[in-house]
């Protein structure tokens, strides 16, 4: 993970000063810097406008009871592409535009699905599981009389809300 980040942090700075010294040699450093600028500005106009759209689907969700899962990922990508539109560059900006613009978001986030329900099955990720004194952690189980099976996972039913009132054991008294 670290090789990933220190990679990271040294290759795409290189590639973003290339891209930039190319196109500063075709179009002017000027009109380099406007592209930039504009760039930025446009990106952070339209993941405002997404970011906004994914907040009123989350409130839309939670108000008819359903977990907002995809607006959680939607909401998420369109934060780290608003991010790399605000960071200086090309390379950058059309990652931070595919991340941003709803039509090409749609097949990152399947692809991150996928991903996550493969780690999940393969017991390479942990569950966190919610029991009766907290979060449990348990890795996913292919044994069937688990209750940590993929299939049993989601199995909540159909509970929206749960009332409770506490009463004193007549034992303490």
């Amino acid at each position: 993970m670290l090789g990933r980040l220190i990679l990271l942090f040294t290759v795409v700075p290189i590639v973003e000063l290339y891209i930039l010294i190319q196109i500063g040699n075709e179009i002017g450093v000027f009109n380099t810097i406007m592209l930039v600028f504009i760039t930025g500005v446009v990106g952070a106009v339209l993941a405002k406008s997404e970011g906004r759209q994914i907040i009123r689907n989350i409130q839309q969700d939670m108000a008819m009871g359903k977990m907002p899962g995809d607006e959680l990922i939607n909401g998420l990508c369109v934060l780290l592409g608003g991010a790399l539109l605000l960071t200086p560059g090309i390379f950058t900006d059309v990652f931070g535009f595919v991340l941003v613009i709803p039509f090409t978001r749609i097949f990152l986030i399947k692809s991150i699905k996928r991903k996550i329900k493969s780690m999940i099955t393969e017991g390479t990720v942990n569950v966190y599981y919610k029991d009766h004194g907290g979060f449990t952690n348990k890795k996913a189980s292919k044994d069937p009389n688990s209750p940590f099976r993929e299939e049993s996972r989601n199995n909540f039913g159909n509970v929206k809300d749960v009332d409770y009132e506490e009463v004193e054991d007549e034992d303490k008294k």
